[in-house]
């Protein structure tokens, strides 16, 4: 008989876990709910609550919505956004994830206390995400965002370093980040001496667990499956981390990708998935999988 399992570890992170509830709980409520952007990195998650009556908008339609409320995801958004949402009358549901929401008042805070002259703010992200935008905003955009080592070389190595980082960003990356600017730094600085540099490692204590914890899953199975959405960056890195642990590991979106021939000749199959993936799309693929592997 085939053993089956879902990585325990695996799942909705806190801050989509609550803002989906907060969606379904409205739209089942029958309130008109418009959300600002996908929900969440997850194709599947995004169509099924279009279907409980979500309507999804950009940010330019905020300025012209009939009556509704709209709802901001976990990643956050800039000041802005709240004051477009106001000039407009339109009716807030703040779906920040609290872990977001003190990064941003924390960066606030940093940029505050900041000499402009001597001093600048690192962000280690990605440029595009709606988290980093977020970020950006709660300083003007006065801030360089870093993705990788490759990145540093555009930092002004004569001024004092503020670093943060989005919350979903890989740790490990992070350190090595903070390693290579620290050296950057010290063999940059030039006459004028400063290198001085202060880290904060902000990467989310869920996504700090979820590779020690994909670490002692994946290599208990024959064949991986890991599910996520292919426009989830959270999803791309565990993925790639759970294939470099097993390179029989499959990247699926959802159990309708499933193919019979994976499993041939295999004993074992575990499921794991993103912060992004819910627990329904794994159970979904877990029945899936017996369905195939019984026939």
């Amino acid at each position: 008989m085939v053993k089956i399992e879902i990585d325990p570890g695996a799942g909705f992170c806190f801050g989509v876990e609550e803002v989906i509830k907060t969606a379904e709980t409205r739209l089942r409520a029958g309130e008109v709910l418009y959300g600002l952007g996908d929900m969440v990195h997850n194709a599947t998650e995004v169509k099924r609550l279009q279907e409980l009556g979500l309507k999804t908008i950009n940010h330019e339609q905020l300025t012209t919505l009939p009556p509704g409320k709209v709802l901001f995801r976990a990643h956050g958004e800039p000041p802005g956004t709240y004051q477009t949402a106001k000039d407009y009358g339109v009716e807030i549901i703040d779906g920040t994830c609290p872990i977001v929401s003190r990064l941003q008042k924390k960066i606030q805070k940093a940029y505050g206390e900041m000499n402009h002259e001597t001093d600048q703010l690192v962000i280690f992200g990605k440029a595009d995400h709606p988290e980093t935008i977020g970020l950006l905003g709660q300083v003007n955009g006065d801030a360089l965002v870093v993705s990788s080592v490759e990145d540093i070389a555009a930092i002004d190595p004569s001024k004092k370093v503020c670093l943060f980082s989005q919350t979903t960003m890989d740790p490990e990356r992070f350190e090595e980040v903070e390693k290579a600017l620290e050296n950057y730094l010290s063999k940059n600085a030039g006459t004028s001496g400063i290198h001085h540099f202060k880290a904060n490692c902000t990467v989310c204590g869920q996504m700090k667990k979820r590779k020690p914890g994909l670490s002692a899953f994946a290599g208990k199975y024959e064949v991986m499956l890991f599910v996520s959405g292919k426009n989830s960056s959270n999803g791309r890195m565990l993925y790639e981390y759970c294939l470099s642990l097993n390179p029989v590991t499959y990247w699926i979106s959802g159990a309708e990708e499933v193919k019979k021939e994976w499993f041939e000749g295999h004993a074992s199959i575990g499921i794991s998935g993103a912060t992004s993936t819910s627990r329904q799309q794994l159970e979904s693929v877990l029945e899936k999988v017996k369905e195939l592997t019984l026939t």
